[in-house]
């Protein structure tokens, strides 16, 4: 899904500006349109696939940090289970403080109720989150990080920050002129128009 949506924004601005078109050290070598579907194609899926893989180096990172019982609760967490974590309080923040529902965390991220409710009950199996209520409200069941939640949390978020300076690095190797390249395409990825389940590059002005 992610590979479709992406191929055919790209497909359509580089057919449109760069193909056929010589322009020295800039985007050249592009043989035909074929060529181009093909290799664009192939490139946005294992990159697609690249993200999506578990980093053993990034595993490793997190449990550095980690006491023996983060650690062991860690090795039993999904990437999806950590991002959701990063959206929950701590149980030791004081009851006046800031707390989450299943229903907040759907909105959060972006997932399914259904879904978020089967990861936080394998998340209180593992010790990392509990359940709770609130006074004046003892229907709705709201949600906090253990201790060792908290660990795993700042675990997972110290890599992020430690791997916060990459995408500048990366767009530092481009010139400016290949950068407003990048820019203008994503650009156009944000904003394209789409009818139902079709995205529509053809009504990109």
């Amino acid at each position: 899904m992610i590979a479709a949506f992406i191929t055919a924004p790209f497909i359509w601005f580089l057919r449109k500006h760069y193909v056929n078109r010589s322009r020295p050290g800039k985007i050249v070598s592009m043989e035909t349109h074929g060529d181009l579907v093909v290799t664009i194609t192939e490139l946005i899926s294992r990159l697609v696939q690249r993200m999506g893989e578990e980093d053993g180096d990034e595993r490793a990172h997190m449990e550095h940090q980690c006491s023996p019982e983060a650690q062991e609760a860690l090795t039993h967490m999904s990437v999806e289970a950590l991002h959701l974590l990063d959206v929950i309080p701590d149980e030791g923040s004081g009851p006046s403080s800031e707390t989450v529902n299943v229903v907040g965390l759907s909105q959060a991220t972006g997932t399914p109720k259904g879904t978020v409710s089967k990861r936080i009950q394998r998340l209180v199996e593992l010790g990392v989150v509990t359940r709770g209520r609130l006074p004046g409200n003892r229907k709705e069941v709201h949600l906090r990080l253990t201790p060792i939640g908290r660990e795993v949390q700042t675990a997972h978020r110290d890599l992020h920050q430690a791997m916060s300076a990459l995408p500048e690095e990366f767009l530092n190797r481009y010139s400016t002129e290949e950068l407003k390249v990048i820019a203008r395409v994503l650009g156009d990825l944000v904003r394209m128009p789409r009818e139902g389940v079709r995205f529509r590059p053809d009504l990109l002005d």
